[in-house]
C-alpha cells in the first residue's frame, strides 16, 4: 500500500511540474544559413565580399543587438519583424519589403505572434566575422 501512495505522489508532483512550465519545450532559436558567398574584384572593390544568408527568427523572439562590419539588406520572404537600428525609427518588415541595416549599426530585429524569414544580402569586410554582439563585443563566424 505504501508503494501506491509513493507512485500517486510522484505523478501529482510530475504532472504540477509539467503544468508549471518547469519541464517545458525550450523556445526554438533564431537560425542563419549561408547560402552564397563571393570576393568581389579588387579593381571593384577591394576587400569586400558579397555573402547571401537564409535567416529565420522564431515568433516572440528578439536577436541579440549587434552589428556587421558592411551594409546589409533585408529581402522579407514571409511573417514580419522590427528592424530596430539604433538613431533611426522602426522599421517594420512585411511580405516583400526590402530594408537596409547601414555599415556598423547596431541594430536588432524582433518579432511578435509571427516569426520571420528573411533573404539576407551583405557588402561585407572580406575575412571579418558575418556579425558582432554587443554583449562582451564578441565575434560570430
Amino acid at each position: 500500500m505504501k508503494i501506491g501512495k509513493v507512485t500517486m505522489l510522484i505523478v501529482l508532483m510530475s504532472s504540477g511540474l509539467i503544468g508549471s512550465g518547469a519541464l517545458a519545450e525550450s523556445k526554438p532559436e533564431p537560425k542563419m544559413e549561408n547560402l552564397f558567398q563571393k570576393a568581389l574584384a579588387d579593381e571593384f572593390a577591394a576587400g569586400r565580399e558579397v555573402i547571401v544568408s537564409l535567416v529565420e527568427v522564431p515568433p516572440n523572439t528578439t536577436m541579440q543587438r549587434h552589428w556587421h562590419p558592411g551594409e546589409e539588406f533585408h529581402y522579407c520572404l514571409e511573417g514580419e519583424t522590427e528592424l530596430v537600428i539604433d538613431g533611426q525609427p522602426t522599421i517594420l518588415e512585411t511580405l516583400g519589403k526590402v530594408s537596409h541595416v547601414p555599415y556598423k549599426k547596431m541594430h536588432t530585429v524582433v518579432t511578435k505572434k509571427k516569426g520571420v524569414k528573411l533573404l539576407v544580402f551583405r557588402v561585407h569586410t572580406k575575412g571579418e566575422p558575418v556579425r558582432y554582439l554587443e554583449k562582451g563585443g564578441t565575434a560570430e563566424k
